[in-house]
């Protein structure tokens, strides 16, 4: 008996060693890096409440009153983009959100409420690094705060970039250029595609409410043109997508199968009817249709001179 409980001493821690093994050593790895919402938060505001609090001139972070006036100066105006030899390029090892995402980026702000001395996280919204230089895409509209709000950009890496200047601006068609501080670094970025044509599939990697580097996919359901308002000759053409998006994604970019930029979001659209007399609640509208508008290639194209 003695020898018996001796030999199951031995036998049984390697059959549990076994059993260990077959459980996890076939698992596979995961392919993306898991996202902390909560901590990306933190570091962006810790991150640019320090570039604000060093007190360089020449690297302090825009201010929305300064926004405003750049971006009207710089209406119209269109961004020559030199050629560079580190795009983002899809290979046939990685996947399209692995390749992209180290080029889109967190656009946000921070402020000081005046009731302390704490800096506080603002507005989010996602844009794109268009050149290795550090200059960046994302929507006209996401300037649009109060004036005490100072703005940066974080990397999916978490390093976090005063916004210095806007370059180009397009009210209409809610597109932006904006220069950011890299502290002289390269930056990944991504390349202009091809006009798409409907039926096309798309991806949307973006940050809605606050969900960063959400992927959604769709395909592209229609293009459109609208009048600008005060501008009866003038008028802008947008995409409309399937892929999902939310508050917070705008600015994100819409990449086709070879993980070029063929749009950005920039707004959702609500198809809504009025229930009729047999309904208990006749005036509560149901939804049927969600339109979600993206900046149109063509929109880029009048900002961005994409020499690559």
């Amino acid at each position: 008996m003695r020898r018996f409980l001796l030999l199951l001493a031995r036998i049984i821690p390697a059959v549990m060693l076994v059993a260990v093994v077959s459980a996890t050593g076939d698992r596979p790895a995961a392919a993306s890096e898991v996202v902390d919402d909560a901590e990306l938060a933190r570091r962006f505001v810790a991150g640019l409440e320090q570039i604000v609090e060093a007190g360089d001139a020449a690297a302090a972070p825009l201010g929305s009153q300064a926004a405003a006036e750049q971006l009207a100066a710089a209406e119209g105006r269109r961004v020559r983009v030199p050629p560079a030899a580190t795009p983002c390029s899809l290979g046939p090892d990685r996947s399209l959100y692995d390749t992209v995402r180290p080029a889109v980026v967190i656009v946000g702000s921070i402020y000081q409420c005046g009731k302390c001395n704490d800096w506080h996280l603002g507005g989010l919204a996602s844009g794109w690094i268009v050149s290795d230089m550090g200059l960046v895409v994302t929507n006209h509209h996401v300037f649009g705060r109060e004036p005490s709000h100072r703005f940066g950009v974080m990397t999916a890496a978490g390093e976090v970039h005063a916004v210095t200047e806007v370059l180009a601006g397009d009210a209409a068609g809610d597109a932006a250029v904006v220069r950011i501080d890299t502290r002289g670094r390269r930056m990944p970025f991504l390349l202009l595609g091809r006009e798409p044509d409907c039926g096309d599939a798309v991806t949307v990697i973006s940050h809605p409410t606050g969900r960063f580097y959400c992927l959604t996919e769709g395909v592209v359901s229609r293009f459109h043109r609208q009048p600008v308002a005060g501008e009866a000759s003038a008028s802008a053409v947008w995409m409309s997508v399937t892929a999902d998006y939310a508050l917070g994604s705008s600015g994100g970019p819409v990449f086709d199968t070879a993980g070029e930029v063929v749009g950005m979001v920039s707004r959702t659209f609500s198809s809504r009817r009025r229930r009729g007399k047999p309904d208990p609640s006749p005036s509560a509208p149901t939804e049927q249709m969600v339109f979600k508008d993206c900046v149109s290639l063509e929109t880029l194209r009048r900002l961005i001179d994409d020499a690559s």
